[in-house]
């Protein structure tokens, strides 16, 4: 669709506009059309920062709707290096995708632009109050907009093509409002989040939706247990025997799969017929099996797994490493240097991000140098790919081997193809001694011996002494203390032991010595490592324990439970905000028992905190902590003179950040600040192009 300009519209009475409590008066301007190459963006416009990638797909709106929808705020103006002399004051997105229009022939580039001039020195006030005010789209109301484009005649390729989106993200969207419209509207009332629709958007049917989600306890309704309730028996498209027949195959088998469009970025699919997949994997693997044995080996199988427990009753034999020839070599040895070159660079772009000594600054790397990071970590795993293939191409079987031993063919978690090769059976491993000379079987497999039970008569004895235990357990809770603690101390102790009580506890220390910056020496450090040195000097003799464990009073023995209880505490987490599903509802229990004020327990020092945040959240600390009076110098120092102030400020005045302070009631997300990165550029709702992405 060709672009025009939007009818021209008459001047308004001047407006007062209220924003954080001040009144701004904005003369309504004149509107008039002005070539589109004698604007420029201006230094008066407050918006700094907007999001380059999203300027495509705002033009393509723009085109698609034959011209901007509302006009551009501007005022005369001229800056060194630019031709203009209007420079926008306020729709600085719309004109970047006038100009991306014009740089790819779309539109002129003197195409007339309609506009609203005002006078310089408004130019700070009008940017301010279009900026301030506006309010972005919900997400909710973006899904309808795209339902009601499909409802008016349009399909999904059209929209897509209009909106410069791809259209799987115009399905995925089209998918969400087609979710019962109860939903919708949880939705837009915040009640329900983003994830949790996308997996209820896995039932085409309304009512199944609903059943389900009236199905499951509100404490249930995550993402996941939506999605295992829907696809209770059916196959991930993600799991490894879905991947390795392929979903081509399995549908020109006639296999029903579930659409589920938001997993990975080319979406998924859940297999509904498990048999028929069975039936064509195994078959596939026949298939493999049978171009494997024409290489001579003695026996060949195809499984559709081959565990660890499975394959330790083979044998197995050693493939020769050949020594490769002058060229291979020479491709080795540069593969060799090339993986040290990356790798170098890699290390010399983290010196880059280090936190200085002297000033407290951390280092950032570029837009430019964060992008070579990336490809060169793609580079590294793709050079490691390949010097693996090349190594796997060094092995050789000799015939002697093959004669003697065989190959299992099974697929992976990824759906490859899995050899293993050279296993031996029993009643082969003496030909295989022989024409190995013994030196190439590393193991054989273990002779058989008839047991003295059946394992079914087994399991059905050890069934009752389990329950006569656990009875008897019941009903003398010091010894279930006893040899809980004997099970938590032995593994803290000796792990490779084994333990009847089926239970263990993480521990947090490593990753807390590791994560808290100036954790050694703290309050928390000294009384943590005072509970470790009691644990130190029990005995780690599981008989010698057990029986001094017995000898202490309940009391002692709970004192002694809670050190391991304190040991598997985890709130670790790379997201300030904190939401139900996670542990979060029961950490707030627990600590508003505890009565914690993280304040008694940490303090922001400079490598606790001040050197990992930029300086607008050192202002908004001591705003929050002494007044805007006392952060109002800081906006002026260096970041090193500004890290000092804020500590000394700070000092004593048990500020705390959003994510150190109690949770909220009922868990539900921290404060604002910290919880999410400023939004990318309020969108336009006329674009309808923006959100919910998957």
């Amino acid at each position: 669709m060709a672009y025009e300009a939007p009818n021209a519209q008459h001047a308004e009475d001047a407006a007062v506009v209220e924003i954080d409590g001040k009144l701004h008066s904005i003369q309504s301007g004149e509107e008039r059309d002005i070539p589109l190459n004698r604007l420029h963006l201006s230094p008066n416009n407050v918006r700094k920062k907007h999001d380059p990638s999203t300027i495509p797909e705002l033009a393509a709106a723009i085109l698609a709707e034959g011209g901007l929808l509302n006009p551009l705020a501007v005022i005369p103006e001229k800056i060194k290096g630019s031709k203009g002399d209007h420079g926008v004051v306020a729709g600085g997105r719309r004109l970047a995708a006038l100009q991306f229009l014009a740089e790819h022939a779309a539109v002129r580039a003197d195409v007339p632009v309609r506009c609203r001039v005002f006078d310089a020195e408004r130019g700070v006030s009008v940017s301010l109050v279009e900026n301030a005010t506006q309010e972005p789209m919900h997400p909710a109301d973006q899904l309808e907009a795209f339902k009601r484009l499909v409802d008016e005649g349009r399909t999904a390729g059209q929209i897509a093509a209009a909106y410069n989106l791809t259209a799987l993200t115009v399905e995925r969207r089209l998918k969400l409002a087609r979710l019962a419209p109860e939903f919708l509207e949880l939705f837009r009332a915040d009640q329900i989040e983003m994830g949790q629709l996308q997996a209820l958007a896995l039932a085409d049917d309304q009512d199944e939706q609903r059943r389900v989600w009236n199905a499951l306890p509100p404490y249930k309704r995550s993402p996941h247990y939506i999605t295992q309730m829907l696809t209770n028996d059916e196959v991930s498209g993600t799991s490894g025997i879905a991947l390795f027949v392929g979903v081509e195959a399995y549908r020109e088998a006639g296999g029903a799969v579930r659409a589920d469009l938001f997993t990975g970025e080319e979406g998924s699919f859940y297999f509904q017929d498990g048999a028929l997949l069975n039936r064509l994997a195994l078959e596939k693997l026949e298939a493999q099996a049978e171009a494997v044995r024409a290489a001579g080996w003695k026996w060949v199988e195809a499984r559709m797994s081959f565990p660890y427990h499975e394959r330790s009753v083979f044998g197995k034999l050693v493939a020769k490493r050949r020594k490769p020839t002058p060229q291979e070599q020479e491709e080795i040895d540069s593969l060799k240097a090339d993986v040290a070159a990356v790798r170098k660079r890699l290390d010399e772009l983290d010196a880059l991000t280090a936190c200085d000594e002297e000033t407290g600054e951390e280092g950032e790397l570029t837009e430019e140098q964060q992008a070579e990071s990336w490809a060169l970590s793609n580079q590294l795993d793709t050079l490691n790919e390949i010097s693996g293939c090349m190594e796997e191409a060094l092995r050789e079987w000799g015939p002697r081997q093959r004669a003697t031993s065989g190959v299992v063919v099974s697929f992976g978690y990824a759906g490859q193809i899995i050899l293993a090769e050279g296993l031996v059976r029993r009643e082969d491993a003496p030909q295989a001694k022989q024409a190995e000379g013994g030196a190439g079987v590393v193991s054989e497999p273990p002779a058989k011996v008839r047991p003295e039970y059946s394992a079914n008569l087994c399991a059905n004895m050890t069934a009752h002494r389990t329950a006569a235990v656990s009875a008897s357990l019941t009903q003398q809770p010091k010894v279930a203390l006893a040899a809980l603690l004997m099970t938590l101390i032995v593994n803290d102790k000796e792990p490779w032991q084994s333990s009847p009580v089926k239970v263990s506890f993480s521990k947090n220390m490593h990753q807390i010595g590791n994560q808290a910056a100036e954790y050694e020496g703290s309050r928390a450090a000294g009384i943590c490592e005072g509970a470790a040195d009691w644990i130190d000097a029990l005995p780690a003799h599981g008989p010698t324990l057990f029986a001094a464990l017995l000898g202490m009073e309940p009391d002692e023995l709970i004192r002694l439970l809670s050190v391991f209880v304190a040991r598997a505490y985890e709130v670790f987490s790379n997201e300030p905000a904190r939401t139900p599903g996670h542990g979060y509802d029961m950490a707030q229990l627990i600590e508003s028992s505890l009565g914690i004020d993280m304040a008694d327990w940490w303090t922001p020092t400079n490598e606790r905190y001040l050197c990992h945040v930029p300086k607008a959240k050192m202002i908004e600390a001591v705003t929050q902590a002494c007044g805007a009076d006392a952060a109002k110098p800081i906006e002026k120092m260096k970041k090193g003179e500004a890290i000092a102030a804020t500590a000394a400020l700070l000092d004593g005045r048990r500020w705390l950040p959003s994510t150190l302070r109690p949770y909220p009631q009922g868990a539900e997300p921290a404060a604002q600040d910290e919880a999410r990165e400023e939004d990318k550029g309020q969108r336009e709702a006329e674009t309808l192009a923006e959100g919910c992405e998957a």
